[in-house]
């Protein structure tokens, strides 16, 4: 079964007396099991709560039990109905609530209930249960962490004892793990582990050797881990060394990744410093920390991070919290904040967020009440680093509360002074995904229009978080820019645009918005050099389309053709693998280049290469000049139909033209586009009938968006030419259907035979317009002129509510004809 039936929270966690607090939760409530006992007690199904904790179903902390007990034991219920009474020593349910469920209480509960953040929808109403859970061995519990909370699809098994030899008497499963082992690596390390166990080292360094020696390479990183810690038990800590680097070497596992490369580079850290070797030791846990990094295990970057000395105070903190050491977590915070702020942080680890929220409040007046404020305030400055620094430590493994805990900081009004502290501190070495959190902290402030605030981080973030730093900077630029001081916003952006260590396309960003503030600025040299790089620095290849673009505007503005048309080629060449798969995308390119050939732009042409050696890797290169010659159908035509507009739009009529008239010589979309805009270049200089015609070549392509707007203009040429039934040929079919454009083409029928004076008809056609629209432009004419024709006819009392639709609709000039009429006729 695949949905959940129950959830799981850590409520509390003894390791020296082997003994963990469950709350579980009933989540789904299946009316055909009646309402009676729907709370597990069974040994079972702890066991295995117990594995999907050391499984990484909880917050990315992997634990040894899994190492032990493989997927496959763990499926099979007979396997684990015989064996749980070697992990688990014995179940105490403690406390229920709302247990067992009246039949009045089940009709209130949902089917199901999903998780979210860590909780239960209305799980106050849940039935649920407390059990104490006694395991045979406390590393059993390495993996969990007081407040986790998840989903579980366990199920309450029958048997609710466990036998009398519960515990470690386990001669039985290593008969059974050594008859298996010859064949079953699994077995084999199994049998190396309980070897161990019972103090056979020889034995066990000989079961762990067969399997890293063994064929499955995967399983060959774990047995060479355990086979160091074997030999660093027994001091042998050159030999460990070398396994334990063997290890780290190892090919990643299947479903574990790095698990065993990054532990053993922890373990290999830890043994370099007992033997004096601190530079060795140090590189091997920043290793550990990459890898778990890489493989978002929380859990060994957190020890690798406390081991070599960079934990923060919080982070430091929040281990002993989540091991229950309240006490120990809470004399940690006293070293570096004042007695308040302890107290909060208190209610913030246990995650009661409304009385820290009251807490803060309480801080922040008594800051504004004190006539000095230099207590109080030192108080709220303590609480906004705590609290940024608690988000910086929570963003890996409590993500879900980490917004509240930012509008926290936000609160304090100090937030970014507290980022900055945080930062500061000697010894402070961001963690990965600390950037995540500057970052979300920077969308708070910005949220808030504290602009002050926003650049104050911005600046303290360029040493640690370069990428904050340059999206701060860029923010700012963005708000003057909208406040049109193009000269303020183009200092902002200047500066995001050079932050060093920020990436490329971050800093590209700032540097696009550089290029469009310099512009209004008139300084076009500055501004060809910001898309530049705007254009070299974006990794999506439509933002860098867009900053070629610019380019060639910039340089046929100039007078620079050549390099407008390289641009503009570039641009084309980015957009096509921007909307397209590579292969769609080289032909297209292939063909955008034969067909500026066709045209006689050969020297244009002849940039399609040198733009695509430019803009994309060798890999796409060789793929245009490798594709055969392309049919001008579909997709292939993006490219031509983009570089022929883009042109043309710039006044490069004969160019434009000439390409996009190839263009429609094609099928599909972009074909039909191509005669649409080549229909209306000749409409414009004053030629309707090959408009006519090439908007006609648009209508047989059979493309429904391209064919629409070709019938718009056929109906816009023939109501300017009063041809009424053309007109109706292109725009009545339209009209008359449920299309969005339908009141809109009515309208334009009504007002043509408005100017005919064929009154009875506008009326009629008009009216169709008001009935299927609120348009404020279209009713203002539509109901003003059929109240005029009714007004004219005697009608006056049927036209008010026409004159009255038409006056509030706001529509200059009608609405306010429709207004003096109706002053007229009261």
């Amino acid at each position: 079964m695949s949905t959940d039936l129950f959830g799981v929270r850590v409520l509390d966690l003894d390791h020296e007396r082997r003994r963990v607090r469950f709350r579980v939760f009933v989540v789904y409530y299946e009316p055909s099991w009646g309402t009676g006992e729907l709370l597990p007690d069974d040994p079972s199904f702890f066991f295995r709560v117990l594995w999907e904790a050391a499984e990484n179903f909880t917050p990315h902390r992997y634990g040894p039990l899994t190492d032990v007990v493989t997927l496959d034991e763990f499926l099979d219920e007979g396997w684990v109905e015989s064996n749980t009474h070697r992990f688990v020593a014995g179940v105490e349910r403690v406390a229920v609530r709302n247990h067992p469920v009246s039949d009045e209480d089940f009709e209130r509960l949902a089917t199901f209930y999903y998780e979210r953040e860590g909780g239960w929808p209305n799980e106050e109403q849940l039935a649920q249960g407390d059990y104490d859970v006694h395991v045979t061995d406390a590393r059993w519990l390495e993996s969990l962490r007081v407040g986790q909370s998840w989903g579980t699809t366990n199920y309450a098994g029958d048997s609710d004892d466990l036998p009398v030899d519960s515990g470690k008497e386990w001669q039985e499963w290593e008969e059974r793990c050594a008859e298996l082992a010859e064949d079953d690596l699994d077995a084999c390390f199994t049998l190396g582990w309980l070897h161990q166990e019972r103090g056979d080292a020889g034995g066990a360094a000989e079961a762990y050797r067969r399997v890293a020696d063994g064929p499955d390479r995967q399983m060959r990183g774990k047995a060479l881990f355990y086979l160091g810690e074997l030999h660093a038990t027994q001091d042998e800590y050159e030999s460990a060394c070398t396994l334990y680097q063997r290890a780290e070497r190892s090919k990643n596992h299947e479903r574990y990744g790095m698990r065993y490369r990054s532990r053993a580079a922890l373990r290999l850290g830890v043994l370099l410093r007992r033997l004096g070797r601190d530079e060795e030791a140090q590189a091997a846990f920043a290793r550990a920390i990459n890898k778990g990094d890489e493989d978002r295990d929380l859990g060994v970057v957190a020890e690798a991070r406390r081991l070599s000395g960079v934990e923060s105070p919080v982070e430091a903190a929040n281990h002993l919290f989540a091991r229950a050491d309240q006490d120990g977590a809470l004399v940690v915070l006293a070293e570096h904040y004042g007695q308040a702020v302890v107290q909060f942080a208190g209610q913030l680890f246990a995650s009661d967020f409304e009385a820290a929220g009251a807490a803060l409040l309480a801080l922040a007046d008594s800051a504004g009440r004190d006539a000095a404020g230099d207590q109080h305030g030192a108080d709220l400055d303590d609480a906004a680093a705590l609290l940024v620094d608690l988000s910086m430590t929570w963003w890996r493994e409590r993500d879900s509360v980490v917004t509240q805990v930012l509008h926290l900081a936000a609160a304090t009004g100090c937030a970014a002074e507290g980022y900055r502290r945080v930062v500061q501190r000697a010894g402070f070495v961001a963690a990965a995904n600390t950037g995540d959190a500057a970052e979300q902290l920077l969308t708070v402030l910005y949220d808030r229009n504290d602009e002050a605030a926003v650049i104050a981080l911005a600046m303290a973030a360029e040493a640690v978080h370069p990428k904050v730093a340059s999206d701060g900077f860029c923010r700012v630029g963005i708000d003057g820019a909208r406040r049109h001081d193009f000269a303020k916003a183009a200092q902002w952006f200047e500066r995001g645009a050079t932050v060093e260590g920020a990436d490329e396309d971050t800093r590209a960003q700032s540097a696009y918005h550089l290029g469009l503030s310099l512009l209004e600025l008139g300084e076009t040299e500055r501004a060809q050099e910001a898309f530049t790089q705007a254009e070299a620095g974006f990794e999506l290849f439509g933002n860098a389309a867009k900053a070629a673009q610019r380019q060639a505007e910039l340089a046929h503005a100039q007078g620079d053709r050549q390099a407008a048309f390289e641009a503009w080629t570039r641009a084309a060449v980015l957009m096509a693998r921007f909307e397209h798969d590579d292969k769609t995308a080289a032909r297209g390119v292939r063909l955008l280049g034969e067909l500026l050939t066709e045209v006689d732009a050969r020297n244009v042409a002849r940039a399609v290469d040198q733009a695509v050696a430019q803009t994309c890797d060798e890999a796409f290169l060789r793929l245009v000049r490798g594709v055969a010659t392309t049919p001008a159908v579909g997709p292939v035509l993006y490219a031509a139909v983009l570089y022929g507009h883009w042109v043309l739009a710039q006044g490069d009529a004969k160019l434009g033209l000439a390409l996009l008239e190839k263009v429609a010589e094609g099928k599909g979309k972009h074909a039909a586009s191509a005669a649409v805009t080549v229909g209306a270049e000749a409409h414009r200089g004053g030629d309707n009938v090959a408009a006519r015609e090439w908007w006609r070549r648009a209508l047989a392509k059979g493309n429904k968006e391209m064919s629409h707007k070709a019938v718009r203009n056929l109906g816009v040429v023939a109501k300017q030419e009063r041809n009424l039934p053309e007109l109706l040929e292109h725009y009545r079919p339209i009209a008359e259907s449920d299309h969005k454009d339908g009141p809109m083409f009515a309208a334009h029928i009504g007002e043509l035979h408005y100017w005919l004076d064929d009154w009875d008809e506008a009326v009629r056609w008009y009216q169709r317009t008001l009935e299927g629209t609120d348009d404020g432009e279209l009713v203002g004419e539509a109901g003003y002129r059929v109240g005029e024709i009714l007004h004219g006819r005697g009608e006056s009392e049927a036209a008010f509510p026409y004159l009255r639709r038409a006056a509030t609709s706001a529509f200059a000039p009608f609405a306010a004809q429709a207004e003096e009429l109706l002053t007229r006729l009261d």
